[in-house]
């Protein structure tokens, strides 16, 4: 793995009455351009707010941080981890998406067809990275 990797998690408040449809746009622009520059990530919608990890080479992290920063769909961005990585969190995932229904109650993962959903749990990924996602999810 290249010694380039960066890691970067923030978090930020979601447009009041953002639709599925625009949920949908973000993934798949995401998807489609996250696998043409190498970037890997995770994006969680727990109802009112986002918590997004994107990984990748550092100069294509910032690059795609600093679209989120100007993003209207959603406002007080907060990078909560800025960090080299030894290795993916996430390597097989271009971008999968978790998201709270209306109720609080039920959540449903968004996988792209080639992204593999039960990679979360390998055995190698991070505990802390899926602890802290767990816990974003359930303030929601």
């Amino acid at each position: 793995m290249s010694n380039d990797l960066f890691r970067l998690i923030y978090v930020s408040t979601a447009r009041p009455g953002l639709s599925e449809e625009d949920m949908l746009n973000v993934l798949n622009a995401s998807q489609s351009n996250n696998e043409e520059r190498y970037i890997t990530g995770y994006l969680v919608h727990n109802g009112g707010s986002f918590m997004q990890l994107i990984e990748g080479p550092r100069v294509e992290v910032e690059d795609i941080y600093d679209r989120i920063l100007k993003d209207k769909r959603h406002s007080g961005i907060v990078r909560i981890l800025a960090e080299k990585a030894e290795s993916r969190a996430f390597p097989r995932w271009s971008m999968n998406y978790f998201r709270l229904d209306k109720s609080g109650h039920n959540g449903t993962m968004m996988v792209r067809r080639d992204d593999p959903v039960d990679s979360l749990m390998a055995a190698d990924a991070p505990r802390d990275l899926i602890h802290t996602f767990s816990k974003f999810i359930r303030q929601g």
